[in-house]
């Protein structure tokens, strides 16, 4: 029989791995509607006050997602709770964002900036498509800290240099993807715009310091493969 906190350990590993998913499914189904034009009619509020509220969901999604992968987060984590829970913490907190950015984006007002033919958004779910077969060739659940909740395993949930497949032509083939998902939509609305252009600006500014980590990890072996490959955009096959 388990002790009660291997038993809590468990229970909050499984909570964490079903918020992350479901904010994270709940994220892209809103971009899709948004993106379609049906999520709604609601009309916009007047003043700068959904302009506001919209910024601080992005400063939020932000600082939890970049802050909470840095080491001195890291650190400051190892001293409050086991190694092995710091991966559900991160998938468990990063899916309440999602779900409260969700919840709370207010509808702006303006024209729009495109309308398109329909079947864009096609170009959309292939990329999502892409996005999640990519994220097979990782451990699913020690990826999203389920297991090492059962193993206590206190490794970090990514210690596997990928240069192969998509990764010989950009080397951040899973953002690549997202900015995909946040531009290729055949209605592209001011509150669609804002959510696209915040998270983009985010990609751009988070993906040096994730580069920066990988360097420290990887050593030289990364710093050749920043060398010759490019960040996002194919430019060049190696």
């Amino acid at each position: 029989m388990l002790a009660p906190g291997r038993r809590a350990a468990r229970l909050f590993a499984v909570a964490a791995y079903v918020l992350g998913i479901v904010g994270q499914g709940a994220f892209f189904v809103m971009l899709w509607l948004l993106g379609l034009d049906v999520l709604g009619t609601r009309p916009a509020a007047e003043g700068s006050q959904p302009w506001l509220v919209n910024m601080g969901l992005l400063v939020l999604f932000a600082a939890q997602h970049s802050g909470m992968a840095r080491r001195s987060f890291g650190q400051w984590l190892a001293r409050r709770l086991p190694v092995y829970l710091h991966r559900s913490v991160y998938v468990g907190l990063s899916g309440l964002v999602l779900v409260a950015l969700v919840l709370f984006w207010q509808p702006l007002p303006g024209p729009d900036l495109w309308r398109g033919p329909t079947w864009i958004i096609g170009v959309n779910l292939l990329a999502a498509l892409g996005v999640g077969l990519l994220c097979l060739r990782y451990e699913h659940w020690r990826f999203l800290g389920v297991a090492q909740a059962w193993t206590k395993e206190e490794v970090l949930p990514l210690d596997t240099f990928f240069s192969d497949g998509p990764y010989r032509f950009v080397r951040h083939p899973l953002m690549a993807g997202l900015l995909v998902c946040l531009w290729a939509h055949p209605v592209m609305t001011p509150t669609l715009a804002f959510l696209s252009v915040g998270m983009t600006l985010y990609v751009l500014c988070a993906l040096p310091l994730e580069e920066r980590d990988l360097a420290r990890r990887f050593g030289a072996a990364y710093e050749e493969y920043r060398r010759r490959t490019p960040m996002l955009i194919p430019w060049k096959i190696h």
